[in-house]
Protein backbone atom coordinates (compact mmCIF):
# COMPACT_ATOMS: atom_id res chain seq x y z
CA UNK A 1 0.00 0.00 0.00
CA UNK A 2 0.67 3.61 0.00
CA UNK A 3 2.81 5.08 2.90
CA UNK A 4 0.40 5.78 5.89
CA UNK A 5 0.01 8.55 8.10
CA UNK A 6 0.88 7.08 11.66
CA UNK A 7 -2.17 5.03 12.73
CA UNK A 8 -1.67 6.61 16.59
CA UNK A 9 -1.73 9.89 15.92
CA UNK A 10 -4.43 12.70 15.06
CA UNK A 11 -6.95 12.99 12.01
CA UNK A 12 -9.61 14.92 11.45
CA UNK A 13 -13.03 13.54 11.53
CA UNK A 14 -15.27 12.07 8.69
CA UNK A 15 -18.39 13.18 7.64
CA UNK A 16 -20.52 9.50 7.94
CA UNK A 17 -23.35 7.86 6.04
CA UNK A 18 -26.37 7.12 8.07
CA UNK A 19 -25.72 3.41 7.10
CA UNK A 20 -22.31 3.65 8.56
CA UNK A 21 -24.02 5.54 11.68
CA UNK A 22 -26.42 2.19 11.59
CA UNK A 23 -23.22 -0.01 11.82
CA UNK A 24 -21.41 1.47 14.88
CA UNK A 25 -25.08 1.48 16.63
CA UNK A 26 -25.34 -2.42 15.99
CA UNK A 27 -22.17 -3.07 17.36
CA UNK A 28 -22.69 -1.00 20.52
CA UNK A 29 -25.63 -3.46 20.41
CA UNK A 30 -24.03 -6.66 20.30
CA UNK A 31 -21.12 -4.95 23.00
CA UNK A 32 -24.03 -4.24 24.99
CA UNK A 33 -25.10 -7.51 25.00
CA UNK A 34 -21.86 -9.01 26.02
CA UNK A 35 -21.39 -6.74 28.66
CA UNK A 36 -18.27 -4.86 27.44
CA UNK A 37 -16.89 -2.22 25.35
CA UNK A 38 -17.13 -1.87 21.66
CA UNK A 39 -14.26 -3.53 20.09
CA UNK A 40 -13.00 -4.48 16.88
CA UNK A 41 -15.10 -7.89 16.54
CA UNK A 42 -18.28 -5.64 17.08
CA UNK A 43 -17.40 -3.44 14.61
CA UNK A 44 -16.64 -5.57 11.95
CA UNK A 45 -19.33 -8.34 12.10
CA UNK A 46 -21.24 -5.19 11.99
CA UNK A 47 -19.86 -3.79 8.72
CA UNK A 48 -20.11 -7.67 7.31
CA UNK A 49 -23.61 -8.33 7.85
CA UNK A 50 -25.74 -5.56 9.50
CA UNK A 51 -28.00 -3.02 7.56
CA UNK A 52 -29.01 -2.72 3.91
CA UNK A 53 -28.57 -5.70 2.07
CA UNK A 54 -27.14 -3.41 -0.97
CA UNK A 55 -24.90 -1.40 1.71
CA UNK A 56 -21.60 -1.07 0.44
CA UNK A 57 -19.45 -2.73 2.84
CA UNK A 58 -22.18 -6.17 1.98
CA UNK A 59 -21.80 -5.60 -1.98
CA UNK A 60 -17.68 -5.84 -1.73
CA UNK A 61 -17.87 -8.70 0.68
CA UNK A 62 -20.43 -10.38 -2.03
CA UNK A 63 -18.21 -9.44 -4.81
CA UNK A 64 -15.56 -10.80 -3.39
CA UNK A 65 -17.22 -13.95 -2.46
CA UNK A 66 -16.14 -13.25 1.40
CA UNK A 67 -19.88 -13.44 2.52
CA UNK A 68 -19.51 -17.51 2.56
CA UNK A 69 -17.55 -17.34 5.30
CA UNK A 70 -19.50 -15.73 7.94
CA UNK A 71 -20.91 -18.18 10.26
CA UNK A 72 -24.80 -18.65 11.65
CA UNK A 73 -23.37 -17.34 14.74
CA UNK A 74 -22.35 -13.92 13.74
CA UNK A 75 -24.87 -13.00 11.39
CA UNK A 76 -27.75 -14.49 14.50
CA UNK A 77 -25.73 -12.13 16.78
CA UNK A 78 -25.97 -9.35 14.22
CA UNK A 79 -29.59 -10.19 14.01
CA UNK A 80 -30.34 -10.32 17.50
CA UNK A 81 -29.18 -6.77 18.39
CA UNK A 82 -31.02 -5.35 15.20
CA UNK A 83 -33.96 -6.64 16.14
CA UNK A 84 -33.79 -5.53 20.17
CA UNK A 85 -32.30 -2.24 19.54
CA UNK A 86 -36.20 -1.32 18.60
CA UNK A 87 -34.83 2.74 17.77
CA UNK A 88 -33.36 3.03 20.81
CA UNK A 89 -29.76 3.27 21.02
CA UNK A 90 -27.53 3.15 24.48
CA UNK A 91 -24.48 4.59 24.56
CA UNK A 92 -21.50 2.30 24.96
CA UNK A 93 -18.32 3.19 25.36
CA UNK A 94 -15.31 2.00 22.82
CA UNK A 95 -12.34 0.17 22.96
CA UNK A 96 -8.73 2.02 22.62
CA UNK A 97 -8.52 -0.42 19.73
CA UNK A 98 -12.08 0.75 18.22
CA UNK A 99 -11.51 3.59 18.54
CA UNK A 100 -8.27 4.36 17.16
CA UNK A 101 -9.52 2.24 14.43
CA UNK A 102 -12.63 4.37 13.92
CA UNK A 103 -10.27 7.26 13.82
CA UNK A 104 -8.62 5.95 10.19
CA UNK A 105 -11.94 6.48 8.49
CA UNK A 106 -11.03 9.81 7.23
CA UNK A 107 -7.86 8.55 5.91
CA UNK A 108 -10.30 5.77 3.99
CA UNK A 109 -12.40 8.14 2.77
CA UNK A 110 -9.79 10.25 1.01
CA UNK A 111 -8.17 7.10 -0.51
CA UNK A 112 -11.40 5.96 -2.20
CA UNK A 113 -12.01 10.09 -3.07
CA UNK A 114 -15.55 9.85 -1.37
CA UNK A 115 -16.58 12.78 0.33
CA UNK A 116 -17.99 10.69 3.87
CA UNK A 117 -16.96 7.69 5.70
CA UNK A 118 -19.38 4.59 4.67
CA UNK A 119 -19.77 1.04 5.61
CA UNK A 120 -16.97 -0.34 3.02
CA UNK A 121 -14.56 2.26 5.11
CA UNK A 122 -15.66 0.74 8.27
CA UNK A 123 -14.29 -2.67 6.89
CA UNK A 124 -11.46 -1.31 5.77
CA UNK A 125 -10.39 0.24 9.12
CA UNK A 126 -11.30 -3.20 11.01
CA UNK A 127 -8.80 -5.09 8.33
CA UNK A 128 -5.96 -2.73 8.69
CA UNK A 129 -6.55 -3.07 12.84
CA UNK A 130 -6.52 -6.55 12.77
CA UNK A 131 -2.97 -6.84 13.35
CA UNK A 132 -3.87 -5.30 17.16
CA UNK A 133 -6.54 -7.70 17.53
CA UNK A 134 -6.03 -11.74 18.00
CA UNK A 135 -9.46 -12.68 17.57
CA UNK A 136 -9.97 -10.44 14.18
CA UNK A 137 -6.89 -12.00 12.88
CA UNK A 138 -8.56 -15.90 13.84
CA UNK A 139 -12.04 -14.62 12.19
CA UNK A 140 -10.12 -13.62 9.47
CA UNK A 141 -7.63 -16.17 8.59
CA UNK A 142 -8.58 -18.16 5.36
CA UNK A 143 -10.95 -15.53 3.78
CA UNK A 144 -8.42 -13.85 1.72
CA UNK A 145 -9.74 -10.18 2.74
CA UNK A 146 -7.02 -7.94 2.61
CA UNK A 147 -7.19 -3.61 2.66
CA UNK A 148 -6.20 -3.93 -1.45
CA UNK A 149 -8.96 -6.59 -1.99
CA UNK A 150 -11.56 -4.44 -0.47
CA UNK A 151 -10.35 -1.25 -1.32
CA UNK A 152 -10.38 -2.51 -4.84
CA UNK A 153 -13.93 -3.71 -5.06
CA UNK A 154 -15.23 -0.55 -3.02
CA UNK A 155 -13.86 1.38 -5.86
CA UNK A 156 -16.16 -0.65 -7.96
CA UNK A 157 -19.02 -1.06 -5.80
CA UNK A 158 -19.58 3.08 -5.44
CA UNK A 159 -22.80 3.49 -8.24
CA UNK A 160 -24.89 0.62 -6.51
CA UNK A 161 -25.24 1.04 -2.82
CA UNK A 162 -28.49 1.93 -1.33
CA UNK A 163 -29.53 4.93 -0.80
CA UNK A 164 -28.81 5.23 2.88
CA UNK A 165 -24.86 4.66 1.92
CA UNK A 166 -24.66 6.30 -1.26
CA UNK A 167 -22.09 9.41 -1.44
CA UNK A 168 -23.83 12.58 -2.03
CA UNK A 169 -21.40 13.55 -4.92
CA UNK A 170 -20.63 11.27 -7.66
CA UNK A 171 -16.95 11.10 -8.28
CA UNK A 172 -14.37 8.57 -8.59
CA UNK A 173 -11.09 7.73 -7.16
CA UNK A 174 -8.12 11.12 -6.57
CA UNK A 175 -5.13 10.26 -8.50
CA UNK A 176 -3.43 13.55 -7.57
CA UNK A 177 -4.46 16.87 -6.18
CA UNK A 178 -5.10 17.80 -9.69
CA UNK A 179 -7.34 15.86 -10.96
CA UNK A 180 -10.16 16.03 -7.92
CA UNK A 181 -13.23 15.24 -10.36
CA UNK A 182 -12.77 12.43 -12.34
CA UNK A 183 -15.24 11.10 -14.94
CA UNK A 184 -18.05 8.63 -14.72
CA UNK A 185 -17.82 5.42 -13.89
CA UNK A 186 -18.51 2.26 -16.46
CA UNK A 187 -18.29 -1.10 -15.32
CA UNK A 188 -16.16 -4.32 -17.38
CA UNK A 189 -18.25 -7.04 -16.26
CA UNK A 190 -16.02 -10.17 -15.92
CA UNK A 191 -18.25 -12.74 -13.60
CA UNK A 192 -17.39 -16.18 -13.52
CA UNK A 193 -20.57 -17.70 -12.45
CA UNK A 194 -22.01 -21.50 -11.99
CA UNK A 195 -25.98 -21.45 -11.17
CA UNK A 196 -25.97 -17.82 -10.01
CA UNK A 197 -23.02 -18.92 -7.90
CA UNK A 198 -19.68 -18.20 -7.23
CA UNK A 199 -17.24 -20.89 -7.82
CA UNK A 200 -14.29 -21.38 -5.96
CA UNK A 201 -12.11 -20.70 -8.91
CA UNK A 202 -13.05 -17.33 -8.62
CA UNK A 203 -12.16 -16.99 -5.41
CA UNK A 204 -9.03 -17.76 -6.09
CA UNK A 205 -8.52 -15.40 -9.06
CA UNK A 206 -9.97 -12.15 -7.47
CA UNK A 207 -6.62 -10.26 -6.78
CA UNK A 208 -6.78 -10.15 -10.60
CA UNK A 209 -10.00 -9.63 -11.74
CA UNK A 210 -11.86 -8.58 -8.27
CA UNK A 211 -15.49 -9.50 -10.67
CA UNK A 212 -15.43 -5.43 -11.90
CA UNK A 213 -12.74 -3.44 -13.00
CA UNK A 214 -13.14 0.24 -12.74
CA UNK A 215 -13.10 2.52 -15.58
CA UNK A 216 -12.56 6.09 -15.31
CA UNK A 217 -10.70 7.35 -18.02
CA UNK A 218 -9.97 6.30 -21.77
CA UNK A 219 -6.44 5.08 -21.19
CA UNK A 220 -7.59 2.91 -18.59
CA UNK A 221 -10.24 1.72 -21.72
CA UNK A 222 -7.14 1.60 -23.76
CA UNK A 223 -5.59 -0.41 -21.01
CA UNK A 224 -8.03 -3.25 -20.58
CA UNK A 225 -8.33 -3.99 -24.72
CA UNK A 226 -4.75 -4.11 -24.76
CA UNK A 227 -4.43 -6.08 -22.08
CA UNK A 228 -6.64 -8.61 -23.30
CA UNK A 229 -4.95 -8.73 -26.44
CA UNK A 230 -1.80 -9.24 -24.75
CA UNK A 231 -3.51 -12.32 -22.98
CA UNK A 232 -5.07 -14.30 -26.03
CA UNK A 233 -1.46 -13.93 -27.63
CA UNK A 234 -0.08 -15.10 -24.65
CA UNK A 235 -2.00 -18.41 -24.70
CA UNK A 236 -1.30 -18.86 -28.07
CA UNK A 237 2.79 -18.50 -27.78
CA UNK A 238 2.12 -21.18 -24.67
CA UNK A 239 -0.37 -23.50 -26.61
CA UNK A 240 2.79 -23.62 -29.54
CA UNK A 241 5.40 -23.63 -26.82
CA UNK A 242 4.17 -27.04 -25.03
CA UNK A 243 3.69 -28.77 -28.39
CA UNK A 244 6.80 -27.63 -29.38
CA UNK A 245 8.32 -29.16 -26.51
CA UNK A 246 6.02 -32.90 -26.33
CA UNK A 247 7.50 -32.75 -29.87
CA UNK A 248 11.25 -32.36 -29.39
CA UNK A 249 10.77 -34.49 -26.39
CA UNK A 250 9.39 -37.47 -28.36
CA UNK A 251 11.48 -37.30 -31.12
CA UNK A 252 14.60 -35.67 -30.28
CA UNK A 253 15.80 -35.84 -27.12
CA UNK A 254 13.96 -36.59 -23.61
CA UNK A 255 15.82 -33.69 -21.97
CA UNK A 256 13.82 -31.49 -23.92
CA UNK A 257 11.06 -31.96 -21.36
CA UNK A 258 12.75 -29.86 -18.99
CA UNK A 259 11.61 -26.73 -21.01
CA UNK A 260 8.46 -27.02 -19.39
CA UNK A 261 10.00 -25.90 -16.00
CA UNK A 262 10.08 -22.31 -18.31
CA UNK A 263 5.77 -22.81 -18.48
CA UNK A 264 6.08 -23.78 -14.48
CA UNK A 265 8.19 -20.72 -13.49
CA UNK A 266 4.89 -18.02 -14.17
CA UNK A 267 4.64 -14.57 -12.33
CA UNK A 268 1.63 -15.82 -9.96
CA UNK A 269 4.68 -17.66 -8.19
CA UNK A 270 7.91 -16.59 -8.33
CA UNK A 271 9.44 -12.53 -8.73
CA UNK A 272 11.31 -11.83 -12.46
CA UNK A 273 14.69 -12.46 -10.53
CA UNK A 274 13.43 -16.36 -10.37
CA UNK A 275 11.95 -16.89 -13.00
CA UNK A 276 15.01 -15.35 -15.06
CA UNK A 277 17.48 -17.58 -13.19
CA UNK A 278 15.37 -20.81 -14.78
CA UNK A 279 15.67 -19.45 -18.43
CA UNK A 280 19.21 -19.03 -17.76
CA UNK A 281 19.45 -22.75 -16.49
CA UNK A 282 17.81 -23.91 -18.97
CA UNK A 283 19.79 -21.95 -21.58
CA UNK A 284 22.97 -23.91 -20.37
CA UNK A 285 20.64 -26.92 -20.21
CA UNK A 286 19.97 -26.72 -23.83
CA UNK A 287 23.60 -26.26 -25.00
CA UNK A 288 25.03 -28.95 -22.61
CA UNK A 289 22.34 -31.44 -23.52
CA UNK A 290 21.55 -30.82 -27.19
CA UNK A 291 18.16 -29.52 -26.93
CA UNK A 292 16.91 -27.95 -29.74
CA UNK A 293 17.70 -24.11 -29.75
CA UNK A 294 14.28 -23.13 -31.09
CA UNK A 295 12.59 -24.19 -27.89
CA UNK A 296 15.13 -21.12 -26.11
CA UNK A 297 13.34 -19.12 -28.71
CA UNK A 298 9.31 -20.34 -27.69
CA UNK A 299 10.08 -19.73 -24.42
CA UNK A 300 11.75 -16.12 -24.72
CA UNK A 301 8.71 -15.27 -26.49
CA UNK A 302 6.25 -16.74 -23.83
CA UNK A 303 8.60 -14.86 -21.22
CA UNK A 304 8.27 -11.20 -23.43
CA UNK A 305 4.16 -11.58 -23.40
CA UNK A 306 4.54 -12.89 -19.57
CA UNK A 307 6.20 -9.72 -18.48
CA UNK A 308 3.93 -7.31 -20.78
CA UNK A 309 1.07 -9.42 -19.42
CA UNK A 310 2.45 -8.56 -15.71
CA UNK A 311 3.01 -4.75 -16.79
CA UNK A 312 -0.22 -3.89 -17.99
CA UNK A 313 -2.18 -5.96 -14.81
CA UNK A 314 -0.01 -4.10 -12.66
CA UNK A 315 -0.79 -1.10 -14.56
CA UNK A 316 -4.82 -1.92 -13.89
CA UNK A 317 -4.42 -2.81 -10.40
CA UNK A 318 -2.64 0.40 -9.22
CA UNK A 319 -5.19 2.35 -11.60
CA UNK A 320 -8.21 0.44 -9.92
CA UNK A 321 -7.05 1.48 -6.61
CA UNK A 322 -5.03 4.70 -7.18
CA UNK A 323 -2.12 3.75 -5.49
CA UNK A 324 0.98 4.39 -7.91
CA UNK A 325 3.29 2.49 -5.01
CA UNK A 326 1.90 -0.91 -5.61
CA UNK A 327 4.33 -3.68 -6.88
CA UNK A 328 3.66 -7.39 -8.32
CA UNK A 329 5.45 -8.06 -4.98
CA UNK A 330 2.07 -6.80 -3.50
CA UNK A 331 -0.36 -9.02 -5.66
CA UNK A 332 1.56 -12.06 -5.21
CA UNK A 333 1.22 -12.01 -1.87
CA UNK A 334 -2.53 -11.17 -2.53
CA UNK A 335 -2.47 -14.18 -4.51
CA UNK A 336 -1.18 -16.54 -1.92
CA UNK A 337 -4.11 -15.19 0.09
CA UNK A 338 -7.14 -15.95 -2.54
CA UNK A 339 -5.60 -19.41 -3.01
CA UNK A 340 -5.77 -19.46 0.91
CA UNK A 341 -9.26 -18.67 0.67
CA UNK A 342 -10.10 -20.79 -2.36
CA UNK A 343 -8.72 -23.74 0.15
CA UNK A 344 -10.79 -22.80 2.77
CA UNK A 345 -14.32 -21.80 0.77
CA UNK A 346 -13.89 -25.61 -0.67
CA UNK A 347 -13.37 -27.30 3.14
CA UNK A 348 -16.17 -25.44 4.12
CA UNK A 349 -18.37 -26.50 0.89
CA UNK A 350 -17.37 -30.34 1.30
CA UNK A 351 -18.47 -30.36 5.41
CA UNK A 352 -21.31 -28.69 4.34
CA UNK A 353 -20.28 -25.24 6.69
CA UNK A 354 -20.86 -22.70 3.67
CA UNK A 355 -22.48 -19.75 4.18
CA UNK A 356 -25.94 -19.66 1.78
CA UNK A 357 -25.80 -16.50 -0.54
Amino acid sequence: MTAQPPRGGASPSARRTPALTRCVEVAQALADGEGEPVGLMHLLHASMSSGDPSSRSRLVMKSLAAHHFLTEEATDAVAAAEAGMNGRTRVVPLSPAASAALGRLAYWTGRTGDGSADTAHLLLVCLEARADDEDVRRFLRGTGLTERAVLRSAMTERHRVCALDRQPSDRGPILSPGRPDRPAAYSFETRERRRGKRTARSIGMRSENSGVAHISSRVQAHLIRLHVRVRLWAQLVILCTLAATAWATLTVTAWSALWLASQLARRQYLSPGARLAVDLALLVATAVLGIPWWLALLALANRVFDLLDGRLLLLLVKSDMADPALTEKDIRADRREDRRAATFYRTLKLTGKLAPE
